[in-house]
């Protein structure tokens, strides 16, 4: 519509009146003249295959569509190939056209419900899928078509036509080019959110359309699917690898699981149709690891750890009809993938927690009858021959509901969870008693607990061996005696089942309850000898026997005896309602109170049928008591007033008993054999088991009985609440196990009284037959025997496998011993390369020592060097003060000389200039110059004196100066051997730290020679018993040698450190002498500059 120009209505409108009534003129023909029906359909063909316009070829089609209602067959016999080709050329472009050819196509190959064979759609759904191409066009017109109409009529028609014609529409949809399947696939897709792009990867765009528009198309793809797929498993295979499976579990999720509508009962019989009889897509789905999607589906939070409760929100639902339907389909899904014992969908169960859900779901929560004996028949297979899955069952604790009726503490009632209790007691407690949350009714769950028992036992001998280990009666004081919920086991709960009978049939009870404990006990035992031992040896005092018939207050009594005594009392009581009868006038039948104690009476006959076969032990326990025979031979020889199941079980048992009498006892085979030809009769021996074998209560049982699927199912699980009418109409006699065991071996029965009693003891076959039923009886016997041979194998497998964990942890011990053996061999050479390094190294502590020895000697010359340093310094010191002061004297009358001196020098000097510059013609006084002149005589001869003290000054000081430098010759020396001290202070400090370094080694040595010889002893106890001790003596010796080496070092070591300690002692006597002579150079030196001598500048730094 986008395409067409802007046009307003007016305009649109008068186009197409003139359109229409173009049309209609060329109907009506030349002058309006009336046309039939065949001259406008050939007028509309005619126009399909001439005209150019769509226009009129939509117009045309349409014309064609409103006809196809009257003239079905005109217009499917003419128009059919025009309206194929509108199909393939008009209908990718134009919608309308496409929707109005294919609603035609629809109308013509509509058909009947039960078609006939020349049925007008038949026809044309044949000529339509005549060639294959019209059905591809379909196909594609569904993946590319824009719009919702031609998609939707597309996948309507392709519906139609693989009812009609399912193989040719099939294969044709098998060849179809791409897209084929996956554009019927993809329709199941969601639609993708507003904005979405889905030709990001490169791929054909889908059309997008609404969500309320995708629904329907998938809505009406999974109605389609259906009749696609069936029959044909090639298409299956194509089907479910092109991602059928994903996308429908898709679906489901999206519709909230089992909660959700009609769709999510679409999706799951699509899904059963894919898994139905197809192996190959049943591996498949296992491959997808859709199974632990499975317990999400109803509901379940899988994976949920075996500590962890169900959650009460699965515990406690709402069921309406259409959740039941689909919890049904789910459950049929599981039986499908289950198939048979020992497939690898047995393990998957348990690991994707559908074997827990169900267990739950039938076990535990308020699920209608219905839907827990269909869960109960989906374990069945689950559980048979599968060790992971009894496990389960066997270590799983649950907690069951229990109905609860309005009271104060429950106003409205409902159901109550008790606390958790193994599964195997919560399964025992369903069959014995009955589903507690539908209060003890549901006959068909209890039967269908009884095959899931079965399959839990199979095979699982610790099944077996713990529950019958069980079977002991409570104690009379027992503690939990007042409380509602006295915890049992399930053995208990088989025995109270199986000894509890009432004392009058005026008392109402279940005859259900004794019936299936019957059951229960009969597939503990079947096949199993140890199992019969077990049993036989249960015996129960008096007191604790209950009510039974059985009551001595002094001995025990076997439970082979408690059975046949309750058997003796249900046949008593069975006559006295015979009896009520007859004297009443009731001949109309058998009355309720008669048939349940016949009930009764059947289920102790099916068990000691299963318990004295081929059990010769218990056959003589049996007959250990005389009356017990009465109690078989009374039924059978009595005429009225007795049930044909009773008779033909009671001489089958008989027969077992004188097929199996082979222990010496009171009653023999020799007793036997009278009774039964003459007492009794062949005849009547045979024609009792003859009838019991065509009743048709013992015919009935099938081995699927109650394993209802489908509508059955929904109508038992629906009607929740009318429990009691349906169960009205249902009964049970036996159960499979029984039946099929009774139908193997009630020929060889039936032929063994004919062999004389002594035959199978040793004496030679009378006759074939004789030999034949010989030969049967082996048979059975071995086949038991067989069977019994296999158990044990699988033990012998599983100690095997024991011995093998044990061997290989063996080996691994011995590996890692011979690991320890190899470090400690390595630790063995690195002490002897730690020996020989320790060697070295005492080698080089050696040379030090030595070396330290000359250090030392060279301390003592050092230190006698010292001494006489230190006396000439003294004495030095000594002449140095002496000759200080006396230079200090002289350097003070020096002095005073020589300014004397300069003062008369200057004096005469003033004389001469004076005399020079007097006037010769002066008269000069002759007594004056006399006296001058002797004045100047004195002074030269002062002068001379001074000078000569002046020279005794200089030679005083050149003294002292000599003195001084041999002071300092002396100062040189004394630094140069403090020089020396100081470097052999510096060697005593490298020797301290070699010293310490030594010890340091000689610590880790000593630690290392500890640990060797520790592990040289841990290695000499390890290997004594191999090696002799060889090695452990060698490694020993190794460790006294360095032991005693070690103490010879720190022996070597302390010496050393006593010569350390002396050389440090004089070391510290030297330094105490070097200061005193540092002090007294500082008091000389103080003295001398307080006499007035310099003291030079190096002294000065010295100081």
């Amino acid at each position: 519509m986008s395409n067409l120009p802007n046009i307003n209505t007016g305009q649109l409108t008068s186009m197409f009146s003139s359109r229409l009534s173009s049309a209609y003129n060329q109907l009506r023909g030349d002058l309006g003249a009336p046309q039939t029906a065949t001259e406008t359909i050939d007028k509309l063909v005619d126009r399909i295959n001439t005209s150019a316009a769509v226009e009129d070829r939509r117009t045309a089609v349409l014309g064609l569509k409103g006809l196809s209602r009257d003239w079905k067959e005109d217009v499917g016999f003419r128009a059919m190939t025009p309206l194929i080709a509108v199909l393939e050329h008009d209908a990718p472009y134009d919608v309308e056209i496409a929707k109005a050819a294919l609603e035609t196509l629809m109308q013509l190959c509509e058909t009947a419900e039960k078609p006939a064979k020349d049925d007008l759609g038949l026809k044309f759904t044949d000529a339509f899928l005549e060639q294959p191409k019209p059905l591809h066009t379909l196909l594609s017109l569904l993946s590319n078509s824009p719009s919702f109409y031609p998609r939707f009529y597309s996948l309507q028609y392709l519906s139609q036509l693989l009812t009609s014609r399912p193989s040719v529409a099939q294969s044709y949809i098998m060849s179809a080019p791409p897209p084929g399947v996956d554009g019927i696939l993809s329709v199941l897709d969601p639609a993708p959110p507003p904005g979405s792009n889905n030709n990001e990867s490169g791929q054909q765009q889908q059309p997008q359309l609404g969500g309320g528009a995708t629904e329907m198309l998938r809505n009406e793809a999974l109605l389609l699917l259906p009749a696609m797929l069936a029959g044909n498993a090639d298409l299956q295979k194509i089907v479910a690898f092109s991602g059928a499976f994903e996308r429908l579990f898709q679906i489901i999720d999206s519709e909230g699981g089992v909660e959700g509508g009609i769709v999510v009962q679409d999706a799951l019989t699509v899904i059963g149709c894919l898994l139905r009889f197809n192996v190959s897509n049943q591996n498949y789905f296992r491959e997808l690891s859709l199974i632990p999607a499975i317990p999400r589906i109803i509901g379940f939070p899988s994976p949920l750890p075996a500590d962890v409760p169900s959650p009460d929100e699965f515990a406690l639902q709402y069921w309406p009809e259409q959740k039941i339907y689909n919890t049904g389909l789910v459950l049929g899904l599981i039986r499908m993938l289950v198939g048979g014992p020992g497939g690898g969908n047995q393990t998957a169960m348990v690991t994707g927690g559908v074997t827990r859900s169900l267990l739950e779901l039938s076990l535990a929560s308020n699920a209608p009858n219905g839907i827990k004996s269909q869960a109960l028949n989906t374990l069945t297979p689950i559980l048979l021959s599968s060790p992971a899955n009894q496990d389960l069952l066997s270590s799983l604790l649950i907690s069951p509901l229990v109905a609860v009726h309005a009271d104060e503490e429950h106003p409205n009632g409902g159901f109550v969870r008790i606390p958790n209790k193994p599964t195997a007691v919560s399964l025992v407690t369903a069959v014995i008693d009955g589903d507690p949350s539908a209060g003890g009714r549901g006959l068909r769950g209890r039967a269908a607990g009884v095959n899931m028992f079965e399959a839990y036992v199979s095979g699982n001998d610790d099944a077996r061996i713990g529950i019958l280990s069980s079977m002991i009666a409570p104690p009379l004081d027992n503690p939990n005696a007042n409380f509602p919920d006295q915890p049992q086991s399930a053995g208990s709960l088989i025995l109270s089942g199986l000894l509890d009978l009432p004392h009058s049939s005026e008392i109402q009870f279940d005859p259900y309850r004794p019936l299936f404990s019957c059951l229960l006990l009969s597939h503990l035992i079947r096949n199993s000898e140890h199992a019969k031992k077990l049993a036989r040896d249960i015996s129960i005092s008096s007191g604790d026997s209950g009510d039974s018939a059985i009551a001595d207050d002094e001995d025990k009594v076997s439970l082979v005896q408690l059975v046949v005594g309750n058997l003796m009392m249900a046949a008593r009581e069975q006559t006295d309602c015979v009896n009520r009868a007859a004297k009443e006038g009731l001949t109309h039948g058998p009355s309720p109170e008669e048939e349940d104690w016949t009930r009764v009476m059947v289920g102790y006959l099916v068990l000691l049928c299963t318990w004295l076969w081929d059990s010769p032990k218990t056959v003589k326990e049996f007959l250990s008591e005389s009356a017990n025979l009465q109690v078989l031979i009374q039924p059978i020889t009595q005429t009225t007033g007795i049930d044909p199941l009773v008779q033909g079980l009671s001489a089958f048992l008989l027969g077992v008993c004188y097929e199996f009498n082979r222990e010496p006892g009171e009653i023999t085979r020799a007793t036997l054999h009278p009774i039964l030809h003459s007492r009794i009769g062949p005849d009547q021996f045979v024609s009792r088991m003859a009838r019991l074998r065509e009743d048709p209560r013992f015919r009935a049982v099938q081995p699927d009985a109650f394993d209802t699927e489908g509508t059955d199912a929904t109508a038992a699980a629906v009607a929740d609440g009318e429990t009691d009418e349906l169960d009205e109409g249902l009964e049970l006699w036996f159960d499979w196990a029984f039946v099929d065991f009774w139908k193997n071996h009630y020929y060889t029965i039936q032929r063994s009284i004919a062999i004389d009693p002594d035959a199978v003891r040793g004496s030679g076959p009378v006759d074939d037959g004789e030999t034949a039923a010989i030969i049967m009886s082996l048979r059975q016997k071995l086949k038991a025997q067989t069977d019994e041979v296999v158990q044990l194998q699988s033990k012998l497998e599983a100690l095997t496998k024991e011995n093998k964990q044990e061997k290989d942890t063996l080996v691994h011990e011995v590996d890692s011993l011979s690991s320890q053996i190899a470090t400690l061999t390595t630790q063995l050479q690195e002490t002897a390369s730690s020996r020989s390094t320790l060697e070295e190294e005492l080698s080089t502590l050696r040379n030090e020592h030595e070396s330290l020895k000359t250090v030392a000697a060279s301390a003592a010359s050092t230190k006698s060097e010292l001494e006489s340093v230190s006396a000439e310094l003294s004495s030095l010191q000594a002449n140095h003060e002496k000759a200080s002061s006396e230079l200090g004297l002289a350097k003070a009358s020096s002095k005073f000389r020589e300014t004397k001196l300069k003062d008369l020098e200057a004096k005469v000097k003033d004389l001469e200039e004076k005399a020079k510059s007097a006037p010769p013609a002066a008269r000069v006084d002759n007594s004056a110059l006399e006296e001058s002149q002797k004045a100047n005589e004195d002074k030269t001869k002062e002068i001379d004196e001074l000078k000569k003290s002046l020279e005794d000054s200089k030679a005083a000081l050149e003294k002292a100066e000599k003195a001084s430098s041999e002071k300092k010759e002396l100062e040189d020396k004394l630094k140069s051997s403090n020089d020396k001290f100081k470097s052999s202070e510096e060697k005593s400090k490298e020797l301290e730290e070699k010293t310490l370094t030594l010890e340091k080694k000689i610590e880790e040595l000593e630690t290392k020679l500890k640990a060797s010889s520790a592990s040289a002893s841990a290695n000499d106890n390890d290997n004594n018993a191999n090696t002799g001790g060889g090695s452990g003596k060698q490694a020993k010796k190794r460790v006294a040698e360095l032991d005693s080496k070690v103490k010879e070092l720190e022996k070597s070591l302390e010496e050393e450190k006593q010569k350390r300690e002396e050389e440090s002692k004089e070391h510290e006597d030297l330094l105490v002498l070097l200061d005193e002579l540092t002090a007294k150079r500082n008091v000389d030196k103080k003295k001398l500059k307080e006499n007035g001598l310099e003291v030079s500048d190096d002294e000065d730094e010295e100081e």
